[in-house]
């Protein structure tokens, strides 16, 4: 491996699908690697350990906040810019560009409906997630990450519908699938249309080159 590569690993929320602390073994490889981290992240006991142990790691890690425009210098000079997107469940999504490329990660922000909550609820979901898609609308994306959950059942298609709907985007890897990759050949079979663009994945571990 090479130890001077530039890493840096986003956490858009504390959930167990989405943030594991074993991310933080990597700072043992790689002296340049960088943690965002959404800013209730619980850290702190990673921060005493490694000082018990005469090391400060807090240059390391960057806590954010929804809405907000970060830029970090990385080792080799270039600029990373974040721009973070406010969840329609906890902490947040991130839009980055780096490098000529613009890269999206939806976290857990998703046109979240539910057949047992109330009309209430699913409307105030609703006018949220679409406050959110608004920032979006128009962006050109290289590289996205968004949410095709099957336990939403008939709604399920909802917010990758609107998140396509609103941006132009090259390729899509559908996530928070829980396994049943199938969902995404259900997508592409209602919308054979993006079939060049929303990725089909089979199974966990996968790989791709773009």
């Amino acid at each position: 491996m090479d130890g001077t590569k530039d890493i840096v690993v986003f956490v858009s929320h504390k959930h167990g699908d989405h943030y594991n602390s074993a991310i933080f073994g990597l700072l043992e490889e790689y002296p340049h690697v960088r943690y965002v981290l959404s800013h209730e992240v619980p850290v702190k006991w990673f921060i005493t350990q490694e000082a018990e142990k005469g090391r400060d790691v807090e240059p390391y890690l960057f806590k954010v906040r929804k809405k907000q425009d970060y830029e970090f210098i990385l080792h080799n000079g270039k600029c990373l810019k974040v721009h973070t997107l406010k969840s329609t469940d906890l902490g947040v999504a991130y839009l980055l560009q780096y490098d000529g490329k613009t890269i999206y990660h939806a976290g857990d922000l998703n046109l979240w409906l539910w057949a047992e909550e109330t009309a209430q609820a699913n409307e105030n979901m609703v006018k949220a997630f679409w406050s959110s898609m608004e920032e979006l609308r128009g962006k050109q994306v290289d590289v996205a990450f968004v949410p095709l959950d099957p336990r939403q059942q008939g709604d399920a298609f909802a917010g990758l519908e609107a998140y396509l709907g609103v941006t132009e985007s090259r390729k899509v890897f559908p996530m928070h699938c829980w396994g049943n990759y199938n969902i995404i050949r259900e997508f592409l079979k209602a919308h054979p249309q993006k079939g060049k663009v929303v990725q089909v994945i089979s199974q966990e571990g996968e790989q791709f080159l773009l």
